[in-house]
């Protein structure tokens, strides 16, 4: 038999249902070149598939730690970032380990949480405010205790206030920082990296710094990123974290090892070399995000929530999932989730399945 905890929860997991238009997971509309793909394949091809991967990754944690500025022993990489979330859990987690967690967010992690055996601790929030409860959860947080937080946050799309990640640091707690929709949003700010001065814009070796983007280093801070979101590889399973070099050693004690395989881990290589894709998939992504914003604001029947991730999560006034879906456009139903009853998201996707998306809603309200 299962343990009692396990046995008393559901699993994560989604209905599987077909539609023209798929706007339920947060994906990317845009696919990976054909030529890319090509490049990929072509080294994965000289290398022998019955070896097992280099242990360490080595050759991705140095291309991602010289992207960022960075040094490989402050990246793991893994099988997507929920991987590395639960490794980072059971690091840091354990029975009676206080954890906390704005809510509605993520669900993986109470679950997670909850099978450490940790002591989950969640501030429930007005999800329309599109900012996390900052002040709440630093009320609720003690040194002993592990943060969780989502900026932007899924799936409601609100941020982390200006100076939030330096005010639950500063309360001595542990803080696991997804930053899956990162790409999209203005990012909180950052406690400042070993080396790096407030106002410089080079590490320690004179590499350049975008301040937006290199994951700060702080003893108590581990952030994660995905390439499934802005890269547009989520078929990929690619994820990898950032923290000081003793975090890094720590949580690879928990990882599972060979956890990604040489197909994706040449992938995330091609994908650094390439960055001009991703950068072009953020642009036309918040451009969407802006212009289907704006439309639905001007629908009196629904009420639409401040996004800064590649989703908006709006209220509606009777339901209408299903008379979306039957219009050939599938979003998700996010009603179950606390204080979003009523309430649907929708990724963005392309300009044309976006019109899609606001013709139907228009005919459905």
């Amino acid at each position: 038999m299962s343990r009692s905890v396990v046995a008393a929860m559901t699993a994560y997991t989604l209905e599987l249902r077909e539609a023209e238009i798929k706007l339920n997971q947060n994906e990317s509309p845009n696919d990976w070149p054909r030529e890319l793909k090509e490049k990929v394949l072509a080294r994965a091809m000289s290398r022998p598939w019955n070896i097992y991967p280099e242990f360490e990754a080595t050759e991705l944690r140095t291309a991602l730690a010289n992207a960022n500025g960075l040094k490989p022993e402050n990246i793991l990489v893994g099988n997507g970032s929920n991987e590395l979330l639960a490794a980072a859990i059971g690091a840091y987690v354990g029975p009676g380990t206080p954890v906390v967690f704005p809510r509605p967010t993520f669900t993986l992690y109470e679950k997670l949480v909850t099978i450490a055996g940790g002591l989950p601790i969640p501030i429930e929030f007005e999800p329309d405010s599109g900012l996390l409860p900052l002040d709440e959860m630093l009320r609720a947080t003690t040194p002993d205790a592990v943060v969780i937080l989502c900026s932007p946050n899924n799936p409601t799309g609100g941020v982390l206030p200006p100076g939030g990640l330096d005010a639950l640091l500063a309360t001595g707690a542990m803080v696991l920082f997804d930053e899956a929709y990162g790409d999209f949003g203005v990012r909180a700010s950052r406690p400042h990296s070993p080396g790096v001065s407030p106002g410089d814009d080079r590490d320690r070796a004179g590499r350049p710094i975008d301040a937006g983007e290199t994951p700060a280093l702080h003893k108590r801070l581990v952030t994660f990123r995905t390439f499934s979101k802005a890269w547009g590889l989520a078929g990929l399973r690619l994820g990898w974290l950032a923290s000081t070099a003793e975090n890094c050693r720590e949580i690879r004690k928990v990882k599972l090892p060979y956890s990604l395989n040489i197909i994706s881990e040449t992938a995330a290589i091609v994908a650094l070399e390439n960055r001009a894709v991703r950068d072009a998939n953020v642009a036309r992504t918040i451009a969407e995000r802006a212009r289907v914003m704006d439309a639905m604001k001007r629908i009196p029947q629904i009420t639409v929530f401040p996004s800064q991730a590649n989703f908006i999560t709006f209220r509606v006034k009777r339901p209408m999932f299903d008379a979306l879906w039957a219009r050939g456009i599938l979003v998700r139903d996010v009603s179950a989730y606390p204080r979003l009853a009523g309430c649907l998201r929708v990724s963005i996707g392309s300009r044309e399945q976006n019109d899609r998306f606001l013709e139907a809603l228009q005919s459905c309200v």
